[in-house]
């Protein structure tokens, strides 16, 4: 496994705190997110081994000249985690196809297309790829029709994945909780409890981890 880790849709919870959690351990970070303000302050934050790059993941040029740029800067990308969204969905009523088509463009298609451009790294270094997921890719979800739908979606891209590339691990990590930047909320779990299931998930080196349901423990 390579030292370098791609994180894939930055912004202040799960993506800042799966960051500097890697980036504390020891990894070379690249991130990329749609607005490079995010991103470039907390690069400058980390200061070496972190790369910022703006990158739209519905363009597949842009993401493949993401990952080259990347790539470039800190060699071989080992470790991908999938963490764009693109917020969540609405009642029947209120639900939208155009809605459902822009989740589906970034939790999908967005992330295939990470993938594709990381793939030849990821072999090399049998590395892992990280879906950051929800609980709602297993079961109903009538509040949230455009999210209920992309979510089995994304499920089964990482599924599909896992035996599309041989030699690495690809896990879809269901987060069953609201997710917070810090430990406040009664039901909420911490960003940083998230990060560090990442981390773990990526440095075991005797089992791999096909699918995680991650909760906070009342």
């Amino acid at each position: 496994m390579a030292d370098t880790v791609l994180v894939a849709g930055v912004g202040p919870r799960i993506g800042e705190a799966t960051v500097r959690t890697f980036h504390a351990a020891g990894y070379d970070i690249g991130m990329f997110a749609r607005s490079g303000a995010f991103i470039e302050d907390l690069a400058a934050d980390l200061g070496d081994g972190a790369v910022a790059v703006e990158t739209d993941i519905t363009d597949e040029a842009a993401v493949a000249a993401g990952v080259g740029t990347v790539r470039e800067a800190l060699g071989p990308v080992g470790t991908l985690v999938l963490n764009a969204s693109a917020g969540g969905g609405r009642p029947l009523a209120d639900a939208s196809v155009d809605r459902l088509r822009s989740l589906f463009d970034v939790r999908v298609a967005g992330s295939l297309a990470c993938v594709q451009a990381a793939a030849d790294d990821l072999r090399e270094t049998e590395g892992t790829v990280l879906f950051s997921g929800t609980t709602f890719a297993d079961g109903e979800a009538p509040g949230q029709i455009e999210w209920g739908a992309v979510a089995p979606a994304a499920r089964g891209l990482a599924r599909t994945l896992a035996d599309a590339l041989e030699a690495v691990q690809v896990t879809y990590v269901a987060i069953g909780a609201p997710v917070r930047p810090d430990a406040g909320g009664e039901r909420a779990l911490p960003a940083a409890t998230v990060a560090e299931t990442y981390l773990d998930l990526v440095e075991r080196e005797d089992a791999v981890t096909r699918e995680l349901d991650l909760y906070r423990r009342d």
